[in-house]
């Protein structure tokens, strides 16, 4: 007798294994909540060089972007806002593309979002490679120490944002 497994199960299931999948694979250890994230720097649109090392005692967000992901596009005002608001209280939040774009494609994003954080142009994907980041939008969520607080997959919230990164704001 053949049991059918209902579709949302079936969904959630394949769900699963394609993120695990997509977190281990190659040699690159899957970076887990609680690890401490390896140093990376990277050039910004502006020529700046942004180096998480140099924030060290700051809390950090990193995020691995598309240019054409309706994700990015809805929650960059959330990033803005937040930015604004806690960048004087030593918030670093980076924006990383390594994926298809062009610069100009990258630069043109940033302009009509009103980006105001540093913006990596990584064509070659090394940080994402470092990181063993196979799907994007990723949101890494860096406590002062640099402890992967969350890995936020797709669209991210004001509400997770604070629940995440007020215990350092207050």
């Amino acid at each position: 007798m053949i049991t059918r497994i209902p579709i949302y199960i079936f969904f959630a299931i394949a769900a699963a294994l394609l993120l695990l999948n997509s977190c281990s694979g190659g040699s690159k250890k899957a970076i887990r909540v609680g690890d401490v994230i390896a140093t990376f720097s990277g050039i910004d649109l502006e020529g700046n060089t942004f180096s998480l090392a140099a924030h060290e005692g700051k809390p950090v967000i990193m995020r691995f972007f598309l240019i054409n992901c309706p994700y990015c596009k809805a929650d960059t005002p959330t990033f803005n806002m937040f930015y604004d608001k806690y960048r004087q209280r030593g918030l670093a939040i980076v924006y990383i593309n390594n994926n298809g774009a062009n610069p100009e494609e990258v630069k043109t994003f940033a302009r009509e979002l009103n980006i105001d954080f540093p913006v990596i142009f990584d064509p070659e994907g090394k940080i994402a490679r470092q990181y063993n980041v196979k799907v994007q939008p990723l949101t890494l969520v860096l406590s002062p120490e640099h402890k992967l607080l969350a890995a936020l997959l797709g669209g991210v919230s004001e509400a997770e944002l604070n629940e995440l990164l007020s215990p350092y704001f207050q």
